[in-house]
């Protein structure tokens, strides 16, 4: 049969059980250091989806923002193209034939309808042929002639 001996008589089982409380100690200690990490992982994640979330928020918020400051900026940039169009168009110099032109009808021309209203297509005539020889007139003169041309044939046509 066996005997029993004390425990103090065998140093190495004293030696295996303290290791063994000692494992046993660090294993109760890295459980409880786990425990504190995955909470304190949770924790974290709990607040990196809060923050993503209010991240969204945020830039939903501010696209919305840029959307409509994109929308202001493409209107007023058409508002200013428009107003620097009509401002180019007023101001534009003429050429000289619209010049001239413009020059004649406002001499002439309610004079010019007058007088064939009341049926005088010579003294019309008569102007006609002193103004294609007046130098201001001279980048309409095709226009000048062909206006006399017609009151000329207007004046044989009512004879």
């Amino acid at each position: 049969m066996e005997t029993r001996t004390p425990d103090n008589e065998h140093p190495e089982i004293n030696a295996l059980r303290q290791a063994l409380l000692e494992a046993q100690t660090a294993a109760a200690k890295a459980k409880s250091e786990w425990s504190s990490i995955y909470d304190q992982h949770k924790a974290l994640r709990e607040e990196q989806r809060v923050l993503l979330h209010d991240y969204e928020q945020l830039r939903l918020q501010k696209g919305g923002f840029g959307f409509k400051m994109l929308m202001l900026a493409g209107f007023m940039g058409t508002v200013f193209a428009l107003a620097g169009c009509f401002v180019y168009l007023k101001l534009k110099p003429k050429d000289a034939h619209t010049q001239a032109f413009e020059h004649f009808q406002n001499k002439h021309l309610i004079e010019y309808q007058l007088a064939i209203t009341n049926g005088q297509m010579d003294a019309v005539e008569q102007s006609l042929r002193e103004e294609l020889e007046n130098s201001d007139y001279r980048e309409i003169q095709p226009e000048l002639t062909f206006v006399r041309q017609l009151i000329t044939t207007t004046k044989r046509r009512c004879k």
